[in-house]
């Protein structure tokens, strides 16, 4: 069957090609094989869907091409979304590259400890309270201080809807990093 538009075919399918190659940077993003997210890539691949979406020359055949695509790149695209927000909200972490050489890893030793809480018991934030102030480098926190510290903790548990969690606290270059397990 012959298509009202070859070129339409063609660019349907390098945005097909397009959307495959999105899904490997941000795998290596994710992996913490690059630096930064593949957005400007990702930006330019949702308008040019939109784009031949507002099309009118296009066959049966062309709309069938169109919205797998379509469906394609949307799936991807929200669970892409939805892994950055993660990560921005501190609910994951992105994996950095393996240190290479032992010389390195001295020169970044990073004290850490995992610790469970429960929204069931208050007992166990009182314990990653004392553990976070242990890994802190204040020496003291006001009550307003912790009670702000822990009910963040609670509000991130809540949103990712976990009543369990396993929590680790990261000192990276004097800094507590706090992170989520699920």
């Amino acid at each position: 069957m012959q298509h009202k538009n070859p070129n339409l075919e063609q660019l349907i399918r390098g945005i097909d090609k397009r959307i495959e190659e999105l899904k490997i940077q941000f795998n290596l993003f994710f992996s913490g094989e690059l630096n930064i997210p593949p957005e400007k890539e990702r930006d330019d691949t949702e308008k040019q869907i939109r784009n031949i979406l507002a099309s009118d020359q296009k066959s049966a055949t062309i709309n069938i091409l169109i919205q797998n695509v379509a469906s394609k790149f949307t799936l991807y695209n929200n669970m892409w979304l939805k892994k950055l927000h993660e990560i921005e909200v501190g609910l994951v972490a992105v994996r950095k590259k393996p240190i290479n050489t032992v010389q390195e890893h001295q020169g970044k030793k990073a004290k850490q400890k995992d610790i469970t809480v429960s929204l069931n018991s208050e007992n166990s934030f009182e314990q990653f309270f004392k553990d976070y102030c242990s890994f802190s480098k204040e020496k003291s926190f006001k009550s307003s201080d912790k009670e702000s510290i822990i009910n963040s903790l609670k509000s991130k548990m809540i949103t990712a809807s976990l009543v369990d969690a396993k929590i680790n606290l990261l000192l990276k270059q004097g800094k507590v990093k706090i992170r989520i397990k699920k």
